[in-house]
């Protein structure tokens, strides 16, 4: 190839000039040809610009008139899986979709899905995923659940996600790794049971006094609402009675008239009123609720089956 690199540039500058040179020579730019003629030009472009299209920005050009439509074989769908595995990265197979989106759909249509091309090109796919930087064993998972029991860290999954955002990717690993976190607490030599109590688990007496209090209270007592404002006692209370509805009969509570008659908290005069101050601000789009108020879209649709029956209701009440 014309105007070869002989070894990889040093700064931006001499990136810069590397990709000129290559262009006045009429060499081809695509990040296909690049990668396999000017190694360590591609790989010092990646590092200081972040990707070889940056680079060949920062030297002026148009990388869309330059880049190369690649039609992808079998045989070159796996000859690249294989030097991205080399040069360390293939991480993960959402990874590899974000980051090489055609080359994951080459893997589609020639494999089948992203696992089976790996393996085709005989690539163990768990062990890359073993090798990642901070990747949850199984191994690492109940290191993790011991070291956490030794500093008197809570161990009630329920806790950790709601109070501590960093330790959520730990408490979904274990979930995908072991089925359940239950079983993640046994496999680390722990009673969930004990490990309940000793969190503090909600007895069935108290999880039937805090429904009854907050219904006194005003308190909302749907599913999404609890989810967000007091996961423990949700999680409780499907624990003790089944499921959420039956804990919050068995407090004496009336579910149908308390959620369900009332959409979520939404009774067809909140509904109404609501939708009044989207109209007055220019707000009451469907998708638009949809998106920001999925309750009121719900209720809305409940109380008059269509979006446009709900808006005519709304302002019919303005008018009168």
């Amino acid at each position: 190839m014309a105007g070869r690199t002989s070894r990889r540039p040093q700064s931006k500058t001499e990136v810069r000039r590397a990709i000129r040179r290559l262009h006045r020579a009429k060499a081809a730019l695509n990040m296909a040809a690049i990668r396999r003629e000017e190694g360590p030009l591609f790989w010092a472009a990646c590092r200081l610009f972040g990707s070889w299209g940056a680079a060949i920005e920062a030297a002026g050009l148009d990388y869309e008139q330059v880049r190369a439509v690649r039609q992808w074989s079998p045989r070159m769908v796996i000859d690249e899986l294989r030097c991205l595995n080399r040069h360390g990265e293939l991480t993960t197979v959402s990874a590899l979709t974000a980051a090489h989106p055609r080359l994951y759909g080459a893997c589609l249509r020639h494999f089948g899905g992203g696992r089976e091309a790996l393996r085709a090109a005989g690539i163990d796919y768990d062990r890359v995923l073993a090798q990642r930087t901070g990747r949850w064993t199984r191994a690492r998972i109940i290191a993790q659940i011991q070291q956490r029991h030794r500093r008197g860290q809570t161990l009630c999954r329920a806790a950790i996600v709601r109070d501590e955002p960093a330790a959520r990717r730990f408490c979904y690993a274990a979930d995908y790794q072991f089925g359940t976190w239950s079983r993640a607490l046994r496999a680390a030599g722990f009673d969930p049971a004990v490990i309940r109590d000793r969190d503090g688990l909600w007895p069935r007496r108290r999880v039937l006094k805090e429904i009854r209090r907050r219904y006194r209270g005003g308190g909302l007592l749907n599913t999404d609402t609890m989810l967000r404002e007091n996961l423990p006692l949700h999680a409780a209370g499907r624990r003790h009675f089944g499921t959420w509805r039956a804990a919050v009969q068995a407090a004496g509570v009336d579910y149908s008239r308390c959620v369900l008659g009332g959409i979520r908290g939404w009774t067809k005069r909140k509904v109404r009123t609501a939708l009044q101050q989207r109209i007055r601000r220019n707000e009451a789009f469907a998708d638009l609720i949809r998106e920001q108020s999925p309750c009121l879209y719900r209720a809305a649709m409940h109380y008059y089956g269509t979006w446009g029956a709900a808006k005519r209701a709304a302002q019919g009440t303005r008018r009168s």
